[in-house]
């Protein structure tokens, strides 16, 4: 049984014309014995010309065996029912030009072998090449499906997204929900902190999100469908602006929205009962708007078009990214601002205070930032993103012992400042952690526990009892879970992190109320044994 045929035609002198015709054609290169009837099959002709010397114009003629149809291609003529043509320039000297043929199989087509004719004449001369293949049982009846679905060739079955590139659904998400990242301030930020310009055409040639298509195909077709993804709005059904196609060149021009508000691309449809394709998703993050919407797929094989609508949202991580930066920005701003106040207060508590947060700061230094740099990337190896949970002992608890033993030692407005700074500072001296980030850490500790301490009186109180230390270590723990959220939120615009709202809520809920409180109050305690100790 011949299923492809590759004819040499030598002519005249050094001319020569070299054939290909291949029937079925497999997209995916494997052969198949037999076709079902039914089906609709891809017939494949190349024609590759060597040494003309002039370009020249072929007649095609492909004949057909009678219940097989030719579907209607661009460049081919199918007037004729069993005959189809075409004219192709062949270049001079070397070229190539091929086309391929979407054939239709009658399901009630006998089973038997069958030919087909490939004609090609130029230049007073004429080769016919034939190519043999087998009918076989229609695949359609034997899957056992609907009357329906029998009479459909192909059709989506389901359609998910969004997905990953391997097909899988992202269970940490809400359903049909597509996070769009924000961009706005794309440059500013790699600018912060030392990266290189955005590359646009680069970011945008990304997929932002993959659609999973479950593909049904009872009559094992091969076929090349055309893809299309919208964004439609619900109410309206009209089509909104924010999906693209990706561009394969530029002409030098770079990057430009020139296409469809879509997302277009072609899929391979198999000789298969049941198919998988993950299509990639591109967006223009510039103009997509958040909101509700439909996501229309259209496909079609250039005859038939099958349209189906999915719900999706389009979110943007923007509003609290924005927020934390800005927060922090304004907390560094009144930090350097607050430099004179902080000049007093280490007159205003002497040598021996400012000995004490010298020596308090160093402790912290060494019993949380030294533990947390050595033994922070072992634990998060074992537990992963867990780890924090177990070096937030030492960030919250520890930490937070030291800081309120020393404001009960020391009970006056920059104290708390000091103790970071200089905490900040040793680090940044050893450990060359001098980064745009670290800054905005230690700004938002200072002024949020500040601005606490300051508006619950702690400052202006005149004895600190039990019922009132308890008090002020559950504030302690409050406004560390409002500097946990800042913090990594932080961390996610500038480094790209994403952490699920449940990993937030747990960390802020452990790392900061529940170890911060346990800590200050454990401060409290300390300090006030201290203090008789000091004497102060």
């Amino acid at each position: 049984m011949i299923f492809s045929a590759l004819f040499h035609l030598t002519v005249y002198g050094n001319e020569s014309v070299r054939l290909d015709v291949q029937f079925p054609y497999s997209l995916n290169g494997e052969k198949h014995k037999v076709i079902p009837a039914g089906s609709t099959q891809i017939l494949f002709l190349n024609i590759e010309s060597i040494d003309l010397p002039k370009e020249e114009t072929a007649d095609i003629k492909v004949t057909l065996p009678s219940g097989i149809h030719a579907l209607k291609m661009e460049g081919w003529n199918t007037a004729k029912d069993n005959v189809i043509t075409a004219k192709w320039k062949l270049p001079a000297n070397y070229g190539q030009v091929f086309s391929v043929v979407s054939l239709s199989c009658d399901k009630d087509l006998k089973e038997g072998n069958y030919a087909i004719s490939v004609e090609i004449r130029y230049d007073g001369k004429e080769y016919i090449q034939k190519v043999d293949f087998s009918i076989g049982k229609s695949e359609a009846s034997a899957a056992g499906v609907s009357e329906e679905k029998e009479n459909s060739t192909w059709y989506i079955q389901r359609i998910v997204a969004p997905v990953d590139e391997d097909g899988k659904v992202d269970q940490r998400e809400a359903k049909d929900i597509l996070y769009v990242r924000d961009v706005t301030l794309e440059n500013i930020r790699n600018r912060l902190i030392g990266s290189k310009p955005t590359d646009w055409p680069s970011l945008l040639n990304t997929p932002a999100a993959y659609i999973l298509l479950e593909m049904r195909n009872p009559n094992k077709d091969t076929r090349t469908l055309h893809f299309v993804a919208e964004l439609v709005d619900r109410p309206s059904g009209e089509v909104k602006k924010g999906l693209i196609s990706v561009r394969t060149e530029d002409g030098g021009i770079g990057w430009s929205d020139e296409n469809t508000d879509a997302t277009e691309a072609s899929i391979g449809l198999l000789p298969q009962v049941s198919q998988p394709v993950i299509m990639p998703l591109y967006i223009n993050p510039f103009t997509i708007n958040e909101g509700n919407y439909n996501l229309r797929i259209t496909l079609t094989d250039g005859n038939i078009s099958k349209i189906t609508e999915v719900p999706l949202t389009i979110v943007k991580r923007k509003g609290t990214g924005m927020f934390a930066i800005g927060f922090a920005g304004a907390c560094v701003a009144f930090v350097i601002a607050s430099f004179k106040k902080l000049r007093e207060c280490t007159i205003q508590i002497g040598a021996r205070g400012d000995i004490t947060v010298a020596l308090f700061a160093a402790l912290a230094f060494g019993g949380v930032v030294v533990p947390v740099t050595l033994l922070g990337d072992f634990f998060h190896v074992i537990l992963g993103p867990f780890s924090g949970l177990i070096t937030g002992i030492l960030n919250g608890i520890v930490q937070y012992l030291l800081l309120m033993a020393l404001l009960i030692l020391f009970r006056r407005p920059g104290v708390l400042s000091l103790f970071f700074l200089m905490r900040w500072l040793l680090s940044a001296i050893l450990f060359g952690r001098v980064t745009l980030v670290g800054i905005l850490i230690c700004s938002v500790s200072i002024v949020v526990l500040e601005f606490v301490l300051w508006v619950w009186g702690f400052f202006k109180k005149e004895v600190i009892t039990e019922q009132y230390a308890v008090l002020i270590a559950v504030m302690i723990g409050i406004a560390d879970a409002f500097i946990t959220f800042i913090n990594m939120q932080q961390m996610m615009f500038f480094y790209r992190l994403y952490y699920a709202d449940w990993f937030i809520a747990l960390y802020m809920l452990v790392n900061g109320i529940l170890y911060s409180s346990i800590g200050a109050w454990m401060g409290y305690r300390m300090g006030e044994k201290l203090k008789q100790v000091m004497g102060t």
